[in-house]
C-alpha cells in the first residue's frame, strides 16, 4: 500500500483515469456477466433502484450518457423485461422509465456485485486514500474551463 504505482505519459491525468476507469470496467463486466447484463445495463438498474420512474433524460444523465443515445439500451432492457417505458402524464413530450418485477428481483444480484468491487478496491487502499481519493473525484467532477470574457 505504501508503494508508488507507475503512472502512464508522465503522470497525465487524464489518461491515467482513462486507464483506471477501464481496469474497472473489466473487473465490472467479469463480476456482472453471470447476470447476462451489460455494464451500462447494469448502471441504469443501479439509477432505477434509487428512483424508480424517474424520466429517461435523467436516467441518462445518471449513466453519464447523452439523452439520445438511451433509446437503443432502453430497447435492449425491456427486450430484457427489466424495464418498461410510460409517456409521462404530465409532460407528454418525456418519457419515465419504471423497474418491471424482474428489474426489481435482480436488486440483490446487482448490489452484491458494487460491494464485491467495493471490498476488491478496499483491499488495496487504506480508507485515508479512499478518502483522500472520493476528494479529489468530486473535484475534479466540477473542473469547468472558465467562460472567454
Amino acid at each position: 500500500m505504501n508503494e508508488t504505482p507507475s503512472l502512464r505519459f508522465d503522470g497525465c491525468m487524464a489518461t491515467n483515469l482513462e486507464q483506471a476507469y477501464r481496469q474497472l470496467e473489466q473487473v465490472y463486466e467479469r463480476l456482472i456477466a453471470p447476470l447476462g447484463l451489460s455494464l451500462l445495463e447494469w448502471y441504469a438498474l443501479r439509477a432505477l433502484y434509487d428512483e424508480d420512474g424517474t424520466s429517461a433524460s435523467q436516467l441518462a444523465h445518471e449513466v453519464c450518457r447523452h439523452p439520445s443515445s438511451m433509446t437503443a439500451l432502453l430497447d435492449r432492457m425491456e427486450e430484457k423485461d427489466l424495464l418498461h417505458r410510460q409517456v409521462d402524464t404530465h409532460d407528454r413530450r418525456s418519457v419515465r422509465v419504471f423497474l418491471t418485477e424482474r428489474g426489481r428481483a435482480l436488486r440483490p444480484q446487482v448490489e452484491h456485485v458494487a460491494n464485491r468491487l467495493s471490498r476488491l478496491i478496499e483491499e488495496s487502499i487504506t480508507q485515508e486514500q479512499m478518502e483522500t481519493f472520493q476528494y479529489v473525484l468530486s473535484v475534479l467532477q466540477n473542473v469547468h474551463l472558465p467562460e472567454p470574457s
